[in-house]
């Protein structure tokens, strides 16, 4: 077993980052002005927290703050929240113990849902400390999907311009930079390379790598991405072919609490 060492590469340290940080971790997430927290729930479902701004229905990353205390109130398998800006993607992340395909059919209240929710197979650790965790997006063919929005990273101009994605966790905030979008065979990322092995890692780099595909997108300046750091694969059926999945790849470069470790073996 081998130590990796944590990512230390410097960046250039936002000062809206660190302060939503101190927000998250201090649990200063609340109300808007003049709305009192409200724990009734409606006959839909949904909270008035909800409706009021916060909460599953009403919660947004945009104002750099995400309430996790009324968000696991509604359902305690959530444990991120992502947001990538000028996109729909403004959702929490969840995992289930109930099995890997609960939220294929649920959505993030954990009510059954054919568009289902963004989420992570169990053998991906919450703390988004492995190599490379795969977050499943669902069916790009349903319109009420926000995930179809990660098409536009399949233009170039969209692509060379929107870089970041934002994970919001309780107690860190870590920003990842897209370095890669393409189509593949829509088979199992997390059954087909092993990442808590270096050999399934640097498999896995090759094969994105290798690639032969003219609408593949690359950006410059990741040519030696490596074991080494930690990715995100945003996953999301073709909407015209089954067989075949689009995905996002992008690589962290900012974890503002300084959490990001792991061990993997040789």
């Amino acid at each position: 077993m081998i130590k990796i060492k944590k990512y230390k590469e410097r960046y250039r340290v936002w000062v809206l980052m660190l302060s939503t940080a101190v927000c998250i971790m201090s649990g200063c997430g609340k109300p808007q002005e003049g709305m009192e927290e409200n724990d009734s729930s409606s006959g839909s479902g949904i909270s008035a927290a909800a409706v009021e701004g916060t909460g599953i229905g009403g919660e947004s990353a945009q104002d750099a703050q995400v309430d996790f205390y009324t968000l696991k109130k509604e359902n305690s398998d959530i444990f991120a929240w992502i947001y990538v800006p000028d996109t729909r993607i403004d959702v929490p992340v969840l995992q289930s113990s109930r099995g890997d395909d609960f939220y294929q059919n649920h959505n993030a209240y954990g009510d059954e849902d054919g568009l289902g929710a963004a989420y992570i197979e169990i053998v991906n650790l919450a703390s988004m400390c492995d190599f490379n965790t795969v977050i499943h997006c669902g069916d790009g063919a349903e319109e009420r999907n926000v995930f179809g929005d990660l098409y536009q990273f399949a233009d170039p101009d969209y692509f060379d311009t929107h870089e970041k994605v934002y994970l919001y966790m309780e107690d860190n905030v870590l920003t990842y930079e897209v370095f890669a979008a393409y189509e593949r065979e829509n088979t199992s990322l997390l059954r087909s390379y092993d990442f808590t092995y270096l050999s399934g890692c640097y498999q896995f780099l090759n094969d994105l790598y290798g690639t032969r595909n003219l609408n593949m997108r690359i950006r410059e300046g990741w040519e030696n991405v490596s074991p080494y750091h930690f990715l995100i694969t945003l996953t999301l059926q073709n909407k015209e072919t089954p067989d075949r999945q689009f995905v996002v790849v992008a690589i962290l470069i900012e974890d503002a609490a300084g959490k990001i470790e792991r061990v993997v073996a040789e």
